[in-house]
């Protein structure tokens, strides 16, 4: 069972917002919306937000992204890097880094203050379990946290 989404910070990938087949863009809007109405708000990590400043990010995403709390950049510590680097190597293995390297942080600045990642990526699904076991940040669609938000919301009333 995943934690409960209404302790801890939970971070959407841009992805997650337009991202994926039509069953995950409308668990996405649920999700949020219904985030919000725990009093909540989605978060966007400074490097995702580089990304929903690309052209072709649909104007909608960058409408309700601007409304939306933000990590700031801070200067990696010595721990920060060693951590970075070894995400790296997870996500990446034997790979290129370079079609990587933006994920690989925004999968590092989601596990430093938060719980949740929602992303449609594949790539980083995939690393899941590896990054939840070592990191303790879970990885999931935005219907399996859209799924997990209901449960936790069904036990409190």
């Amino acid at each position: 069972m995943h934690p409960n989404p209404l302790y801890g910070n939970v971070y959407f990938d841009s992805c997650a917002f337009d991202g994926g087949n039509v069953q995950e863009q409308e668990a996405s809007i649920k999700a949020r919306e219904l985030y919000e109405e725990c009093g909540h708000e989605v978060e966007i990590l400074h490097s995702v937000a580089k990304e929903i400043d690309y052209p072709s990010t649909p104007k909608w995403v960058k409408d309700i992204a601007q409304s939306l709390i933000y990590t700031i950049e801070v200067e990696l510590t010595v721990l920060d890097q060693a951590q970075l680097a070894d995400i790296e190597q997870i996500i990446v293995g034997n790979g290129s880094l370079e079609k990587m390297k933006s994920d690989c942080r925004h999968v590092f600045e989601a596990q430093k203050n938060g719980r949740y990642f929602v992303t449609t990526d594949n790539r980083l699904l995939k690393k899941a379990d590896h990054i939840c076991s070592k990191y303790n940040l879970f990885i999931v669609k935005p219907s399996q946290f859209l799924e997990t938000l209901e449960c936790f919301i069904e036990k409190r009333t």
